[in-house]
């Protein structure tokens, strides 16, 4: 006898709706914010984007943030950080065209999902060691996404000024919303670590505090490309989804965490890693 696929009943017990399927809606949702993402890029004109792009320092693809939201909602890191360093000027614009609005698609999905996430402490105890031992991504499960913006001045050890960014997460998962709010949306908080960014955007590597840690830096980007409906790739290159920055004895960790991000597989969105590790050799000879 063949198992059904799990539904789910909505609020108003008027329907149920099958986990595959709420996937593929999630899916679509995740294209259209593709969509939106890139249609927003080419309405910019050329000094937007030699400043959207610190004059061609940072290619376009580094200013997708699809891929970001599609972790978020995997709950594989609490919060992500929209923001255009190079402009601030235009996020206003961006977060209100192609954020909210897939925010707010998103979050009518994510009303009518399962409600069998864990709700007593001891589960979302649980919860959150299966997540630090690379296990694989908790979805479908209820959600309610928020995108708020930093209006306090906030700095770090590399970001001078956080002021403007905006910071996406889920209402609905403690971990998420308490820890957006406490540490980038709290006023009274002017400085943030290095460290206390790396947990809340789930990086699994540290900043070099002596030379020899600059010795041993290894950039990593997680490269990805969408499918569309069809099947066929929706870009014809690889384009950026996250990236930071590991020791080379954080390596062993990284790879843990590249096999948990793995599962953005899901949303037909497959994934690469990228990692130089030139600087390791050739820092050596930059040091003074």
């Amino acid at each position: 006898m063949q198992s059904q696929p799990t539904k789910t009943t909505a609020p108003n017990g008027s329907s149920s709706i099958s986990e595959v399927d709420l996937i593929r809606r999630t899916t679509r949702v995740l294209r259209q914010l593709y969509h939106r993402e890139k249609q927003w890029l080419s309405s910019r004109t050329a000094d937007q984007i030699a400043r959207l792009t610190q004059q061609d320092q940072l290619s376009l693809s580094e200013q997708l943030h699809y891929g970001e939201v599609a972790f978020v909602l995997l709950r594989l890191k609490p919060c992500a950080i929209i923001d255009y360093a190079g402009d601030r000027s235009q996020l206003d614009d961006y977060v209100a065209n192609v954020i909210r609005p897939t925010i707010h698609d998103l979050n009518a999905l994510g009303a009518v999902m399962p409600s069998h996430s864990p709700s007593s402490a001891s589960a979302a105890d649980a919860h959150q060691e299966r997540r630090a031992d690379s296990n694989s991504a908790w979805y479908p499960r209820p959600f309610r996404l928020a995108c708020k913006r930093i209006s306090g001045h906030l700095e770090s050890p590399e970001v001078p000024d956080w002021t403007g960014a905006y910071v996406l997460f889920d209402d609905k998962w403690p971990e998420s919303a308490n820890w957006s709010r406490a540490n980038l949306l709290n006023e009274s908080k002017t400085t943030i670590t290095e460290n206390e960014l790396a947990r809340g955007l789930d990086y699994p590597g540290s900043i070099p505090n002596s030379s020899d840690d600059m010795q041993a830096i290894v950039p990593v980007s997680y490269l990805g490309r969408m499918k569309s409906e069809s099947g066929e790739w929706m870009s014809d290159r690889w384009e950026c989804l996250t990236s930071f920055i590991v020791l080379q004895n954080e390596l062993p960790q990284m790879a843990l965490h590249r096999i948990r991000y793995q599962a953005v597989r899901m949303f037909d969105i497959e994934m690469e890693v990228n990692m130089d590790t030139s600087m390791i050799d050739e820092f050596p000879n930059l040091l003074p």
